[in-house]
This record gives structure tokens, C-alpha cells and sequence, in this order.
């Protein structure tokens, strides 16, 4: 799998293998890599779902509240409007599959890439035109 763009966010890596563009805007297809420890902050789309699979690493993923174990070939689904995130619970560089309904949320990691916790203002601002809540 070639991606299509590769970027940075937030220190980790985002292969985006599909896009809006290549799927009439029906969905995106992304891998993540994640450092030991490594994940997004819990947050909540407004406009769309996602769907994971362990790929490669050890994972805990926060689904209703609670943290659940996700090892390799785990497949976990997170509907709109659920607070959710996962980690890499491991001590090795993990991979973890994302597939996203409808597109374009591809264009919030476009817009953050390179961006740093340090830009945490800015990160907010475009989260909010995208939809995408975060909640600690």
C-alpha cells in the first residue's frame, strides 16, 4: 500500500493510503504509526465514523468510558459522536489501520501537520471547522 500523502501529526506518522477524492468522498483510508505510549487525546467527530484495526504493536483503546486491550488483528468501531482514542500499550513501534466514513476528515491531519502540542490553539481552531472535539 502506497500512500497517496504522508505526513506528520503531532509527532506521529500518517500514511494516507485513500482518499475523498479517490472514494467520490465516501470514505479515507489512513495507517497511523505510533511510538510506545503514543495516540491521539481522547476526542468526539461530529460527521463521521471510524473503524480500526491493529495492524502491527500492542494497543489499549477507550471505547464507552472504559480502556480495553487491542492486540494485533483487533478491529474496534467508533460511531460519531462517541469519545474514543487508542495508545500503543506496547514497547514497539505499533501500526494501526483507520477507516473513516464519510471523507474528508483528511483534511484536519493536512491542515496540522508539522504542527506541535505547542500550537494547541491552533490545533483547536481547525478541529472545530472539522467537526472534531477533544476531551481529556
Amino acid at each position: 500500500m502506497k500512500p497517496v500523502k504522508t505526513l506528520k501529526v503531532l509527532g506521529e506518522r500518517i500514511d494516507i493510503i485513500t482518499n475523498g477524492a479517490m472514494t467520490n468522498r465516501a470514505s479515507t483510508f489512513v495507517i497511523q504509526t505510533t511510538a510506545p505510549g503514543g495516540g491521539p487525546p481522547p476526542h468526539k467527530h461530529s460527521r463521521e465514523d471510524e473503524t480500526f484495526t491493529v495492524l502491527e504493536g500492542d494497543f489499549e483503546v477507550l471505547s464507552d468510558g472504559q480502556w480495553r486491550s487491542a492486540p494485533k488483528g483487533e478491529v474496534i468501531f467508533a460511531p460519531r459522536g462517541s469519545v474514543h482514542t487508542f495508545r500503543n500499550s506496547g514497547t514497539t513501534v505499533g501500526r494501526m489501520a483507520v477507516f473513516i466514513a464519510p471523507a474528508g476528515f483528511e483534511g484536519f491531519f493536512e491542515q496540522i501537520d508539522g504542527l506541535t502540542p505547542d500550537d494547541m490553539a491552533k490545533i483547536l481552531g481547525i478541529a472545530g471547522k472539522f467537526g472534531l472535539s477533544f476531551h481529556p
